[in-house]
């Protein structure tokens, strides 16, 4: 991605302009060692207990009824005023905009909730790529056990979008995840990325994210 970008300048034309990937290998690597750092036996510990509590996979998750709740008028407001505030900030690696500073304690207020709302919003072409793939990668660096789940099945589901913004985004939140059950979505999203460039980065968050689970 460029260093810096501002966001209602590029708006949905952002889709056309050719993908810089200098910035998630930058990326990657200073986030390199958080990953590690999240994937100690505390954390693992975390994940088994997660698994042995029953909790639903990502395909149960995505057909659950039980497991996603209508949006409230409340929590859609502060999501779009949230994205509103965000096309005005600079999207750069380290620097704090709205995305990064709002959506985590948004996230939290009800996540079950809020999920489909953060699904439909980019999904639905109206949410700048750059803004989109702002989302991902946060919902990656989120610390929640009771919504790391749905976040795994949102990031997974982002490595399939049609914007390489977007898959990039959604790639690098699964390497901020830390969850080695992310690894089987990277290899399938690698099979089928069109983008040599693209793939080849996938493939170094694959392997950033394999080497601090062996």
């Amino acid at each position: 991605m460029n260093d810096q970008l501002t966001c209602a300048d590029l708006g949905s034309s952002l889709g056309e302009v050719p993908l810089e990937l200098a910035g998630l290998r930058r990326s990657v690597a200073i986030f390199a060692l958080q990953v590690a750092a999240a994937t100690t036996l505390g954390t693992q510990r975390c994940f088994l207990q997660e698994d042995s509590a029953g909790t639903q996979t990502i395909e149960a998750f995505a057909d659950s009824s039980t497991q996603v709740r209508k949006t409230t008028p409340e929590i859609q407001a502060r999501l779009e005023a949230m994205l509103a505030a965000a096309r005005n900030d600079i999207i750069e690696d380290g620097k704090i905009n709205a995305v990064t500073y709002r959506l985590e304690e948004l996230f939290l207020r009800d996540f079950r909730a809020i999920v489909p709302a953060i699904i439909a919003a980019i999904e639905n072409g109206r949410t700048p790529p750059i803004i989109a793939a702002e989302l991902l990668k946060e919902l990656g660096r989120i610390r929640d056990a009771g919504s790391h789940v749905a976040r795994r099945w949102v990031l997974a589901r982002g490595l399939s979008m049609s914007s390489p913004f977007v898959r990039d985004g959604a790639a690098l939140g699964l390497a901020r995840l830390a969850d080695p059950a992310a690894l089987q979505y990277l290899r399938k999203s690698i099979d089928a990325e069109p983008s040599a460039e693209i793939r080849a980065d996938l493939q170094l968050v694959m392997d950033e994210l394999a080497e601090t689970v062996r």
